[in-house]
Formats: C-alpha cells, sequence, structure tokens
C-alpha cells in the first residue's frame, strides 16, 4: 500500500510539473496566445485581426475594438497591401461579408478611413462598384474580387490592422 501511495504521489508530481511547463496550444491563423476571436496574419510594417465571428456591423463599436488591440478598422493604403489582404482571405476560403474601416459616410462618393478621417490611399473596387444601391451602401467590404459599397448594418466580418 506505501509503495502504491508513493507511486501515486510521483504520477501527480509529474504531472503537475509538466502541465506547468506547457504552453497554451496556438493553432495555425488563430489570434495571438490561443485566442479563437480573430484569424491573425502578418505582413510587413502590420499585423492583421480578421475576425472569426459576423455580427452586425457598426463602425464606431469595430473600430473601438481595433483600438483596444492597438490599431484601427483597416485602411488599405497600397496596391501590395490590397493584393495581400485578398489573398488572405481568399486562403481562408471564408465567403463571408468582411468589413474594412472605409466609408463615405456623410460625404457620398468621397470614401475616406473611418478611424482618422485621411482620404482612402488605395481603392480597387470590383467591377460596377461603388454603385450606392438603394442609396444606402455607405461602408466598404473586401474580398477576393476587390472593393464594394455595402449597406453599413449587414451582418459580417471585420479586418483590425495593427501597426508593428
Amino acid at each position: 500500500m506505501a509503495l502504491l501511495s508513493i507511486f501515486l504521489l510521483l504520477a501527480a508530481l509529474v504531472i503537475t510539473t509538466v502541465q506547468g511547463n506547457l504552453s497554451p496550444l496556438r493553432w495555425p491563423g488563430r489570434g495571438d496566445g490561443g485566442d479563437a476571436t480573430y484569424i491573425t496574419v502578418k505582413y510587413g510594417n502590420s499585423k492583421y485581426l480578421i475576425s472569426r465571428k459576423a455580427e452586425p456591423f457598426d463602425l464606431a463599436k469595430m473600430n473601438g475594438r481595433c483600438r483596444g488591440s492597438g490599431g484601427y478598422l483597416l485602411q488599405i493604403d497600397n496596391r501590395t497591401e490590397d493584393s495581400y489582404v485578398r489573398y488572405k482571405l481568399k486562403k481562408i476560403r471564408d465567403r463571408s461579408l468582411v468589413y474594412t474601416g472605409i466609408t463615405d459616410l456623410g460625404s457620398e462618393g468621397r470614401f475616406y478611413n473611418y478611424n482618422d478621417k485621411t482620404p482612402a490611399g488605395y481603392l480597387k473596387w470590383r467591377r460596377r462598384q461603388p454603385d450606392n444601391w438603394r442609396g444606402k451602401e455607405h461602408c466598404v467590404n473586401i474580398s477576393r474580387w476587390g472593393l464594394n459599397d455595402i449597406d453599413c448594418g449587414r451582418t459580417a466580418r471585420y479586418i483590425c490592422e495593427i501597426p508593428l
């Protein structure tokens, strides 16, 4: 009986030691620290967080979440960044809408970055876009085919950009 007690004690000690040395699992494409909230990718001087969950989009709320992570809703500055983000979305193979931080709210047809109110730097539109369908498309989503103006309240995912 004493031998069994010693064995169980040693087994518990080994398990505790091993568990203490394990780091959290980091699955490919998951957010920092194994966070399932975002798919994280890095490119150049930025890190991009692509939300995993679609929800009703709200520019201020989503930009606030991005700011809480040290960034802002995606601002596309040039062709290279646009191509990279669209490539990553294609690799994810999710056909959900994905919002950016580009909008023309209050300035129809003049698209700007919501976070800092600067003019949008690079706009590669999908064919026949922007069209402001029914006069209520003031947000911009991105897909592997390019940008599209869309109603701001749709259920969708979003992308945060965090400068490194």
